[in-house]
């Protein structure tokens, strides 16, 4: 874990309550009103900012992470590179934004919303999915041996588990595959 200083960060990793709201009184209207000054609604600008706040959560849980900025600023160019990605994706056409020069690294954010987007479809999939297959997936990945997880869903043997768990990844794969934002997050 990394020694986080900054006092919206710190909340964020420890899931205060009273930090969150603060960030959420203090840094919400001003996010809307980028958003919408950018084309934005304010639903967007919602969504855009609770997944920039997961985007920062999620670095900061990196052992090397350090705010070169403040937190305002680094959100700020989340929220935009975040935006912007929407933005491409509903219009498909080029939009620009200001560059604030303040990140060290501006592939490295893209690709932690890319992989944040990548997780959603994942998991948005896994939800449609049959309840036998998610809760094999459950326990396969709380590590429960194939032997144990035969036994709780009452298939024969643990072959027959190794090859539902086989049957339910094809699945899995085949809806991410279907899905029309597969490519687009490649």
């Amino acid at each position: 874990m990394s020694k986080v200083n900054d006092p919206y960060v710190r909340s964020l990793l420890d899931n205060d309550p009273k930090g969150i709201t603060s960030i959420y009184d203090t840094y919400l209207p001003k996010i809307e009103a980028i958003i919408g000054n950018m084309g934005g609604s304010k639903d967007e600008a919602w969504e855009v900012f609770q997944e920039s706040l997961i985007v920062i959560m999620n670095k900061a849980q990196s052992p090397d992470f350090q705010l070169n900025s403040s937190f305002y600023t680094f959100l700020v160019s989340i929220c935009k590179f975040k935006w912007f990605n929407e933005s491409k994706k509903k219009y498909k056409k080029n939009v620009t934004i200001e560059s604030i020069g303040t990140l060290k690294d501006e592939a490295d954010i893209e690709e932690s919303i890319h992989k944040l987007e990548r997780f959603r479809l994942y998991k948005d999939k896994m939800a449609e999915l049959e309840p036998e297959c998610r809760e094999l997936f459950e326990l396969f990945f709380n590590k429960v041996p194939l032997k144990e997880i035969a036994i709780r869903l009452g298939l024969k043997s643990e072959n027959a588990a190794k090859q539902k768990k086989y049957k339910c990844q094809k699945k899995l794969i085949e809806r991410i595959k279907k899905d029309v934002k597969f490519d687009q997050l490649l």
